[in-house]
């Protein structure tokens, strides 16, 4: 009598490993979508400070007009650029509700992005 030899895995065996992967991406997959979120709510959040920098900047240069009045973010770049920004930093998605917004002129100013994505509130910069 001839004994077989096994070769390759039964089908049990290929099914458990292909769950164990499918498991196992799914949770690197979900792990890596917060990550992404993290790190574009941060980038928010350090574009907002370097704008503020600026304003700051800009309002001892300018004592006596105080911050730039400006109907809308984008014209900013008008004000601060190139001597105070060499760009004006756009929200990483740039699409509703993800922009970055500014009111003020005078002595005041609120600078806000619309929305982060982690918590879904609006993280907003005013005068020190």
């Amino acid at each position: 009598m001839k004994i077989m030899k096994k070769h390759g895995f039964t089908l049990i065996e290929l099914l458990v490993t292909i769950s164990i992967i499918s498991v196992l991406t799914a949770i690197g997959l979900a792990n890596y979508s917060v990550s992404q979120k993290r790190a574009r709510d941060a980038r928010r959040q350090a574009d907002l400070e370097s704008v503020r920098s600026a304003l700051e900047i800009y309002r001892a240069d300018n004592l006596s007009t105080g911050y730039p009045t400006t109907s809308t973010y984008s014209n900013l770049s008008a004000t601060l650029i190139p001597n105070y920004l060499s760009q004006l930093p756009l929200d990483p998605k740039n699409v509703s509700p993800y922009t970055y917004t500014y009111t003020g002129g005078g002595n005041t100013y609120t600078i806000c992005a619309n929305q982060l994505e982690r918590t879904a509130v609006s993280y907003c910069l005013t005068p020190p």
